[in-house]
């Protein structure tokens, strides 16, 4: 372990500051995690680590030091911070010590881990880190197979994605790719896409969710692209109320435990 860094202007730490912006982490191929949480459940999942910062002083969770033993036994680079050095660095507020910097990685379509009736969810232009991550959470949950990120929406190593999905993002397999991607890939797999969109005429509870099948959601504000709606049919939520939609992540949430409680045995 090397000595510990105390000055603000380190280059260290101008650099884990760079890394809160998309153009810096998609050039270095880097990104922050933040969180005794969410560095211990990548760490277990198997995400290639590159450093861990540390501030003994500000820990909060008993296991820090065992998780710091843990990553240095497997070879990862530990690096102590003072508190001011870590407070530049942190992007939370009350941090707990823990800051990493991960390796970024993400799947072909073709390297995505399928099962023999796959559950995949689609997000096509999701623009809120919260949202998103909220999504890899509830997917991990239900036990999808893996996430397909499409469009211009947000960067999926955004350190708020990862602090939302609670260490989710670490263990559901994703890729990013375009929409006519997408639809090469479902159709040499034989999954049928099934859309959500408030517009749609047939509620959610008529689609068979036990065949393989991808949830496709869209961009909170504007929904889902011609591209898709175009070309495959459309499933509503009944509403009741004022209410004529859900937060995209609720509306995620619904689906994929609708096709959990189909395919219970």
């Amino acid at each position: 372990m090397s000595e510990t860094i105390t000055s603000i202007q380190n280059p260290r730490i101008k650099n884990l500051v760079r890394l809160r912006e998309g153009s810096h982490r998609k050039r270095q191929k880097r990104f922050l995690i933040e969180g005794f949480r969410e560095i211990e459940r990548a760490f277990q999942c198997g995400w290639p680590l590159e450093t861990v910062y540390f501030c003994d002083d500000l820990f909060k969770q008993e296991g820090s030091f065992d998780l710091l033993h843990a990553v240095e036994e497997n070879g990862i680079e530990i690096v102590r911070l003072s508190e001011n050095a870590f407070a530049k660095a942190a992007y939370r507020q009350g941090p707990d010590g823990l800051l990493a910097v991960g390796i970024q990685r993400d799947w072909s379509l073709e390297e995505l881990p399928l099962g023999n009736t796959p559950l995949l969810v689609i997000l096509e232009g999701i623009e809120k880190p919260g949202n998103l991550g909220a999504i890899f959470r509830t997917a991990n949950a239900a036990g999808a197979d893996a996430m397909v990120i499409t469009g211009e929406g947000t960067d999926p190593f955004n350190p708020n994605t990862i602090r939302a999905s609670q260490g989710a993002f670490f263990q559901l397999p994703f890729c990013c790719t375009d929409n006519g991607s997408a639809f090469v890939f479902l159709e040499q797999r034989k999954i049928q896409p099934v859309l959500t969109s408030p517009s749609a005429t047939r509620n959610l509870w008529e689609a068979d969710l036990r065949q393989p099948t991808a949830i496709v959601l869209g961009a909170e504000d504007t929904g889902l692209s011609g591209e898709w709606m175009d070309n495959f049919s459309g499933y509503r939520l009944p509403m009741k109320g004022i209410t004529d939609s859900l937060n995209v992540s609720s509306m995620a949430a619904v689906a994929l435990f609708e096709a959990t409680r189909q395919r219970l045995p």
